[in-house]
Parts: structure tokens; C-alpha cells; sequence
């Protein structure tokens, strides 16, 4: 009897890593996080039950490796817009807040740190973070160097346009906003839209 052919794997060979972290970015997109384990994302991967343990010791170190991703996702969104439109904070803002709204669970994981990690994140997680910012900061540069934005210290603007743009995120992706009204706002608007909002919260403050 002619022998069964050898079932092709569903990595290549030294790609287990990258498929655990593919499987699990799209389970944690269709299942959510509290349904995600090494064993079920080792079923979507078409993989051995133990072979996620050769690259992640816990569900934590898959969470903050699809972290890492995601940030770099986001870095690479804010460089494209850095590119295209230098120095335009607007434009930043609108290419953070498209991907968080087309990736509202990773995006969601990537800023709660006790489900990624007990203890400190780790380093390659940390720096994937601080690049995305820079990416901000270097935009903000730009646009103090045009006259476009207001010569103050670049880190504390970027602080405070992440903090606008991000609140604006994570209320439309828990539905306290419509988000069709900001997928269509034209060019230049998206931060003073996200300013709006804050200036009415303040006018009720005593």
C-alpha cells in the first residue's frame, strides 16, 4: 500500500514563533482575550499542543509578543503619515486612531500591562513603545521647525496629543462615541475635534 503523503506544515521551518503570534492576533480578533490560550492558539496555528512552550513559557510572554507587534504596527502607520504629510500632527493623529479602530482588541492589550506581564514588561516590548512615540515626537520637530506647531518641549506636546487622540480611541472602540463621525473628518480636524471634546468636559468642572 502506497505510503500517505506528509502533511506540509503550516510554518516553515524556524517560523513557529511568527505563526503563534499570527494565530493568536486572530483568535484574540475573533474570540477575545479571555478565550485565548497556548492551547487554542496552538489549534488555529495547526500545531502540537506543546509546541507554543518553545517560544513562550506562559499565555503573558504571547500576549506581549502580539503587543510588540501591534506597536510596531502603529509605528509603521505614524512613520507612512510622517512621510507623506511631515510635521502634520493632524495626520498622525488620524493614522494612530485608524489603527486602533482596525485593531481594537490588539490595540486594547497593548495598554493593559498587568494582562501582559507579571512584573515589568519586557524590553523589546518597552522599546517597541517608545519608538511609536518618538515617531510623534519627531513629527511635532518637523512641525515646530515649519511654524506649523507651537515651539514648547516636543516630548510633553507628544504626551498630550497621544492622551487626546488615544481617549478619543478607546471611547469610540467601548462605543461611548459613534466612530463614523471621525472616519470622516476632513484633513486638519481630527485634534481639534479631540480638543472639543475636552474643552466641553472642562466648562462643567467648577
Amino acid at each position: 500500500m502506497p505510503k500517505r503523503p506528509a502533511r506540509k506544515s503550516a510554518y516553515h521551518h524556524g517560523d513557529l514563533r511568527n505563526a503563534l503570534i499570527q494565530a493568536g492576533t486572530r483568535l484574540l480578533r475573533h474570540v477575545g482575550l479571555d478565550d485565548l490560550s497556548l492551547r487554542r492558539v496552538a489549534k488555529e496555528a495547526k500545531v502540537s499542543p506543546a509546541a507554543p512552550y518553545r517560544h513562550f513559557p506562559d499565555k503573558h510572554a504571547l500576549l506581549a509578543a502580539i503587543s510588540e507587534r501591534g506597536f510596531h504596527s502603529l509605528n509603521a502607520r505614524l512613520e507612512a503619515a510622517r512621510a507623506a504629510s511631515p510635521g502634520d500632527l493632524d495626520a498622525s493623529g488620524q493614522a494612530y486612531l485608524a489603527f486602533a479602530l482596525a485593531e481594537p482588541e490588539t490595540y486594547r492589550l497593548m495598554f493593559t500591562k498587568n494582562v501582559l506581564c507579571e512584573g515589568e514588561p519586557p524590553e523589546s516590548l518597552q522599546e517597541a513603545g517608545r519608538q511609536a512615540f518618538q515617531s510623534l515626537v519627531a513629527t511635532i520637530a518637523e512641525g515646530q521647525a515649519s511654524g506649523r506647531i507651537a515651539r514648547r518641549d516636543a516630548d510633553q506636546l507628544a504626551l498630550g496629543a497621544w492622551a487626546l487622540v488615544h481617549g478619543v480611541a478607546m471611547l469610540i472602540i467601548d462605543g461611548a462615541l459613534d466612530r463614523e463621525p471621525y472616519n470622516q473628518l476632513p484633513p486638519g480636524h481630527l485634534l481639534a475635534a479631540c480638543q472639543a471634546i475636552f474643552r466641553e468636559g472642562w466648562r462643567t468642572l467648577p
